[in-house]
């Protein structure tokens, strides 16, 4: 972050924010503690809260993503998918109400597409295609947060509460600079990284059921945008 989009920052976090100066701390330095412990995960900013503090996990990190999402599924308070709206998953989950995954045994990643064979040949190519432009760009973009804060790329003992705070914060700030810094070195270097998309293909756990309405509505996304690409 340059120094002029530092010192917008503080204008706004104390103008807007609320952000103010404490006996031992200006607005700036809170600010400069606060980007320090994103960017660089600084733990010794939060010892006293390692020791207290008992880590709440509810899954191990090798716990296989079909069942870690199929007990989010079934919490009273668990992942809810809002109406209208979709996840995009790969063909590790079933094609289930609320979570878009490619077709099986059709081109995919985009390597596949770059090495010739032409266009898309019928709508279920076409669908996966843009499925995968789709989840490129959305790996970029994680990409790109992980890269700019560090905080994100290592394992947290705070609070799920407080992970969720600290996601939607690096979001936040990460939007801030774009608008601030149109250059930005760090999301140029990121982008300039080779990326074709062709990220572990496993089958893990089906963690959902496929539905017949939402198969249909699967395979009428597929055709209404096939025949809108081939009248472009």
């Amino acid at each position: 972050m340059s120094r002029n989009a530092f010192g917008r920052l503080c204008q706004i976090l104390e103008n807007t924010g609320g952000l103010r100066p404490t006996r031992h701390l200006t607005v700036s330095e809170q600010v400069a503690i606060f980007l320090s412990v994103l960017v660089h995960h600084k733990k010794n900013y939060v010892v006293k809260h390692d020791f207290n503090v008992r880590p709440d996990y509810q899954w191990e990190g090798s716990a296989a993503d079909g069942r870690v999402l199929r007990d989010s599924l079934s919490r009273s308070t668990g992942l809810k998918v809002p109406p209208g709206m979709y996840y995009l998953c790969d063909n590790g989950y079933a094609n289930g109400e609320g979570f878009l995954t490619p077709y099986r045994g059709v081109r995919y990643h985009l390597k596949e597409w770059d090495r010739g064979g032409g266009g898309p040949q019928n709508a279920r190519e076409l669908f996966n295609l843009r499925h995968a432009a789709a989840r490129n760009v959305i790996e970029r973009s994680f990409g790109l947060l992980k890269t700019r804060w560090g905080i994100l790329r290592s394992p947290s003992y705070y609070s799920i509460d407080v992970q969720s705070c600290i996601v939607v914060a690096c979001c936040l700030l990460h939007n801030y600079v774009r608008m601030e810094m149109p250059d930005d070195p760090l999301e140029s270097e990121v982008l300039e990284e080779p990326n074709n998309g062709n990220g572990p293909n496993i089958d893990f756990v089906s963690s959902i059921e496929t539905t017949t309405a939402w198969t249909a509505w699967h395979e009428n996304l597929a055709a209404n945008m096939y025949a809108e690409w081939l009248h472009r």
